[in-house]
C-alpha cells in the first residue's frame, strides 16, 4: 500500500513538472530573412529605438547601400528622425552570398 502511494506521488510530481516546463516552452517561430531588391534582410528589435540588421546580398560591393537602406526604411517605419550606426562587422565568408550585421540606434530630433 505504501509502495503505491509513493509511485502515485512520484507520478503526480512527473506530470506536474511536465506540465510546468511545457508551459514554459518558447513557442515562436523562426525567424526569416525577407527579399527586398537585389539582397534579403532581417531585422530583430533590441530595445524600442535599438536593432539588429542582418543583410545578405550576392554582391559584396553593395553590402554597405543595403544597409543604409533598410536602416532609412526601418527608422521611417519606426517613427524616428534618424539612425546612427552603433556597432557593425566585416562581411562574413570569402564566397557569395555575403553576410553582414549591423546595430543601429534611432532617434527623434536633433541627431547626435
Amino acid at each position: 500500500m505504501l509502495k503505491t502511494i509513493k509511485v502515485t506521488v512520484w507520478l503526480l510530481i512527473t506530470l506536474a513538472t511536465t506540465l510546468l516546463l511545457s508551459g514554459c516552452a518558447n513557442n515562436t517561430t523562426t525567424e526569416q530573412y525577407r527579399q527586398a531588391d537585389g539582397y534579403q534582410y532581417l531585422e530583430r528589435k533590441i530595445t524600442d529605438n535599438y536593432f539588429m540588421l542582418d543583410i545578405i546580398s550576392k554582391n559584396k560591393a553593395n553590402l554597405n547601400t543595403y544597409i543604409s537602406t533598410q536602416a532609412s526604411v526601418l527608422t521611417d517605419q519606426m517613427g524616428f528622425d534618424w539612425y546612427i550606426i552603433v556597432e557593425q562587422n566585416d562581411a562574413e565568408n570569402k564566397k557569395t552570398p555575403y553576410k553582414q550585421s549591423v546595430e543601429i540606434r534611432m532617434g527623434k530630433g536633433i541627431k547626435p
